[in-house]
């Protein structure tokens, strides 16, 4: 019987030792993030409005009238389309062009002893190709842009006691810059706020009876836009 009780307290002690020897069930691996990637190919749309001025030469010419600069602006918007490369880091190089249709214009108008008259000048599409350059935040890119722009300048002279009309429209290469910020909303789609600064400088432009002057224009455009990134 002795025996029999001294078993049962050596043995009695072994369960409770081996649950303290049982491994305790691991935590969960947190979960790893992966930083947005901005390579790639994208397309996309944009709207914004353009304000400017108009330069010319017309107080230079036989009708000598003195409108040589006058304000311009309208809705623009169009397609842009482009290629990022992001290096080791943050840093996002890449280049894109765009197309527009523009509806920016705007007009000056005098009254002389011959009548009153008036210069009305439009710009109906324009188009870009630029480098663009950056520094990545994770899903927030903000970044420099700048290149060539082309685009058309139509200047219309009228003397409205309809003695004298004509109109003539160029195309000018000239150069834009400006800056903006991107954010990658998933892995495809990113939004855009830009703002840029375009001078198409000046052409010669004749117009009604051999009336021969410069003419051109600048502006400010401020975008936004959406593109889809493949």
């Amino acid at each position: 019987m002795k025996r029999f009780v001294l078993a049962m307290l050596l043995l009695s002690p072994v369960p409770a030792f081996a649950a303290d020897l049982s491994p305790e069930p691991a935590e969960p691996a947190p979960a790893v993030v992966t930083p947005y990637n901005w390579t790639g190919f994208y397309v996309g749309a944009h709207i914004g409005y353009g304000w400017g001025r108009e330069h010319d030469t017309l107080r230079n010419t036989t009708l000598a009238e003195a409108m040589d600069r006058f304000d311009v602006n309208g809705v623009l918007g169009g397609i842009h389309g482009g290629y990022n490369q992001q290096f080791d880091g943050n840093f996002v190089v890449g280049l894109e062009a765009d197309a527009d249709l523009s509806g920016i214009q705007g007009n000056d108008h005098t009254a002389q002893a011959g009548g009153a008259s008036r210069l009305d000048m439009r710009n109906r599409w324009q188009s870009s190709i630029r480098a663009r350059v950056g520094y990545a935040f994770d899903r927030f890119l903000v970044y420099a842009t700048g290149g060539m722009a082309i685009g058309d300048i139509r200047e219309r002279w009228t003397i409205l006691n309809g003695t004298l009309a004509g109109s003539s429209t160029k195309t000018r290469v000239g150069w834009t810059a400006g800056a903006g910020v991107e954010y990658a909303f998933d892995d495809h789609w990113v939004g855009r706020a830009e703002v840029r600064y375009t001078d198409f400088g000046k052409s010669n432009f004749t117009v009604g009876s051999g009336v021969r002057f410069k003419a051109g224009f600048h502006e400010t455009v401020g975008l936004i836009g959406v593109s889809y990134k493949f």
